[in-house]
């Protein structure tokens, strides 16, 4: 047996301990908290204990001995996609690349089954409350399809997504519930119609009426008041929600309103992806017409800049935006 330090590095009586018979059986030790994470509990000293990875149990030894979980490193590490050799030269165990015959991560983009968008909507609500809104919008529907399509979604760390929280880690840049929802529709669609999906995600967050979603079992139990956020940015979004509701930006009020919006965008980012499975998807979303007419001064064919998709009335106060102005 060898038993793995947390550094990752063999100690000595774990060297003492590897046995090998003509490059054979390499087995090996996993504290808790080290590499694989085992937490023996409560388990009796000398009692067998079992190993799944990624839902298949694999063969070999495992074994209580001092509070430790010995596992065999040599199955574990093959069910994770690498091969085990030991150098006699060195004393070295060494766990390297993809074993033959395992399952590696699909090439982009990976498969999509039709998901429910009331069940991802309220996951969306309840991972705003968990991590925030961009971790709450990715959670929902990667999680959702790792119930439904399985791998490679099962070995995506949604955790990862946290970052987003109040527009990077609140900045008020891109809203999170779009920055997590766009890319899980990156993660499904193809590189030839992915901006078209995306497109018309942000296109549609700047006119639809926040918050419509109703939570099974609302944090604030309350009726909000809907507004369109005008722009796909946290800031002027939450600025003008809160201009229309009088409620502050700190306030519970407040963040449900941005609990129920992750459960909106993540509904709708759904019902994007059903529609273009079913080959039935179409744009519908035309942008204001003050775009055009500040781009006609500003555009790569005038000034050429500025570029973008906002509607630039959102932050910059014009009465009338055609030009010229000052």
């Amino acid at each position: 047996m060898v038993e793995e330090r947390n550094d990752g590095k063999l100690n000595a009586l774990s060297r003492r301990k590897l046995i090998t018979a003509g490059a054979a059986l390499a087995a090996g030790a996993v504290t808790s908290g080290g590499v694989l994470g085992v937490a023996p509990g409560m388990a009796a000293a000398g009692e067998n204990v079992n190993v799944v990875v990624n839902g298949k149990e694999i063969s070999g030894p495992a074994q209580i001995v001092k509070g430790t979980a010995l596992v065999p490193a040599r199955p574990v590490a093959e069910a994770l996609g690498a091969s085990v050799a030991w150098e006699q030269g060195t004393k070295t165990v060494k766990i390297t690349g993809g074993a033959a015959g395992v399952a590696a991560a699909p090439a982009w983009p990976w498969p999509y089954k039709k998901l429910d968008p009331e069940v991802v909507a309220q996951k969306g609500y309840d991972g705003y409350y968990k991590g925030a809104c961009c971790y709450g919008a990715f959670n929902a529907i990667v999680s959702e399809l790792a119930k439904v399509v399985g791998f490679p979604y099962t070995m995506m760390p949604t955790d990862m997504f946290r970052y987003g929280e109040g527009g990077i880690a609140g900045w008020s840049t891109i809203c999170g519930a779009l920055n997590g929802a766009c890319a899980a529709i990156n993660l499904v669609v193809g590189e030839k119609d992915v901006m078209k999906l995306v497109d018309e995600l942000m296109g549609w967050y700047t006119t639809y009426q926040f918050p419509n979603f109703k939570p099974v079992t609302p944090k604030v139990d309350k009726e909000l008041v809907t507004n369109a956020a005008g722009s796909t940015l946290c800031h002027v979004s939450v600025t003008n929600w809160c201009k229309v509701s009088g409620y502050g930006a700190k306030s519970p009020e407040r963040s449900e309103r941005c609990g129920r919006l992750t459960g909106d965008v993540v509904k709708y980012a759904v019902q994007l992806l059903n529609d273009y499975t079913d080959g039935k998807f179409a744009a519908s979303y035309l942008p204001p017409a003050s775009i055009g007419e500040c781009m006609g001064c500003h555009g790569d064919k005038a000034m050429n800049n500025t570029r973008g998709k906002q509607d630039c009335v959102q932050c910059h106060d014009l009465p009338n935006p055609k030009p010229p102005h000052k």
